[in-house]
């Protein structure tokens, strides 16, 4: 029996113990029996035979207290977030390694001129290449699904990036603003991160990447970054994509890099999960030019950071760079609440300090766990097995799905006195929080 046949069955036992409820109401309740049944591992039709026949509302609070034994009656009813419960088996993501070589490359005219178009018919002798007028019209009037984006590999977009190459940072509403900028060096990335918001985002068949980065390589096209609390300008990548995924492929790092090195006062971050550092070692280091990596717990990346390297890889390639003169970074988010999260994170922290020399570190970025709110089914179906949204996400005011402020602080605290204690000369930021969060942290 497949998911969508469970679910439908487990429905039908549902709607005959309680036939009265109406569609929002047994909605609300049948999420909940689900969630709790994943959670405590107990049978769906043993909570559910528990239940008294009584009214929609007090199953309700009782189930909610069930399901969110910390923040029940610290919240309002609004904060808990309970939509359709669906699980469809075939929208389930692939999470076994395999080589990206797609299928299919789709080009605009004027590709055919690029250095780009010329190495993918090299390395993608067996694709199929065909031309495009331009990505809007090729995505014009398709439908997008998550079949769809768990075949995104299959098909590579070499387009004229025109609009997005740079912007400022889309912190959320009400949050303090790090200054950062982003140059966009495409679009969808060959890792399957349960937690990732593209799978929710992206709606391009395919792996996007812009073949015109000479264009925006010049001097009246860099946006300005406000130094915000940092001492410098800030821009970097890796929004939209891994900085270094297809770096092989595009050689992207050594033009960033050989238009950065010369432009002290800004400092140009690669943001990346990869250990594909060949090219940009090749160009030489300078401290202006940062190599970031996205770290976590040992036990949240074995079981939710798939076809990533290993943290200790990762870190490796964060040494090499910094002994080749290039200055280092990390970030950690989302940070996932779990039993025995703060000897996971500790033992991260300790890696890093262990292995990548400390002075070259310049920044550590801390965030938990949060996310747009039709993230959830997305993760539910994609990553069934996965227990990241086991944990007690609310309803916030920018309507993401977060831990409790409490916890939030809690984590943020722990981590940044472990970071200090490392005796490391590292900014420690918070990613995405507003102003009161900051001072519980760092002024308390």
């Amino acid at each position: 029996m497949n998911n969508s046949t469970s679910t439908l069955k487990l429905l039908e036992v549902f709607q005959k113990r309680f036939p009265n409820f109406g569609t929002n109401k047994s909605r609300e309740i049948f999420r909940l029996i689900n969630e709790i049944s994943k959670i405590e591992k107990v049978p769906f039709n043993t909570i559910l035979n528990l239940l008294e026949p009584t009214n929609h509302k007090t199953i309700k609070n009782a189930l909610l207290q069930r399901r969110y034994p910390k923040t029940f009656h610290k919240n309002s009813l609004n904060a808990y977030y309970l939509p359709k419960y669906e699980i469809d088996l075939y929208k389930k993501a692939n999470v076994l390694q395999k080589k990206f070589y797609p299928k299919n490359i789709y080009y605009e005219k004027d590709a055919t001129d690029n250095e780009l178009f010329t190495k993918t018919k090299t390395l993608f002798k067996n694709a199929t290449f065909k031309e495009i007028s331009c990505l809007k019209d090729f995505t014009k009037g398709s439908s997008f699904t998550l079949t769809d984006y768990n075949n995104r590999c299959d098909n590579l977009l070499l387009v004229k990036e025109k609009y997005d190459f740079f912007k400022k940072c889309p912190c959320s509403q009400n949050v303090v603003s790090c200054g950062y900028s982003i140059m966009n060096l495409g679009m969808g990335c060959i890792y399957d991160c349960s937690y990732c918001f593209l799978q929710g985002y992206q709606n391009a068949h395919g792996i996007i990447i812009p073949y015109n980065i000479d264009d925006y390589l010049v001097d009246d096209k860099i946006v300005a970054s406000t130094k915000g609390f940092f001492n410098y300008n800030r821009i970097g990548s890796g929004e939209f994509t891994d900085s270094l995924i297809f770096d092989d492929i595009t050689n992207f790092s050594k033009k960033i890099i050989n238009y950065f090195k010369h432009k002290k006062n800004i400092y140009f971050e690669f943001k990346t999960k990869s250990t594909n550092i060949h090219t940009l070692l090749s160009c030489g280091g300078t401290e202006n030019i940062v190599i970031a990596w996205s770290v976590n717990a040992t036990k949240m990346t074995v079981e939710n950071e798939f076809k990533t390297p290993l943290i200790q890889e990762r870190l490796f390639a964060a040494k090499k760079c910094a002994l080749a003169g290039f200055s280092t970074a990390f970030h950690f988010d989302p940070v996932i609440y779990y039993d025995g999260w703060k000897q996971g994170y500790k033992e991260t922290i300790d890696m890093i300090f262990d292995i990548v020399p400390n002075t070259s570190i310049k920044w550590i970025s801390i965030g938990t766990l949060r996310m747009p709110t039709t993230q959830k089914t997305v993760i539910e179906n994609r990553f069934p097995q996965t227990d990241i949204l086991n944990g007690e996400l609310l309803l916030g005011k920018d309507f993401k799905l977060r831990y409790d402020s409490n916890l939030r602080i809690e984590i943020y605290k722990y981590l940044a006195q472990y970071i200090k204690s490392k005796k490391s000369k590292a900014i420690i930021y918070l990613c995405m929080e507003d102003s009161n969060i900051w001072k519980a942290v760092f002024n308390s």
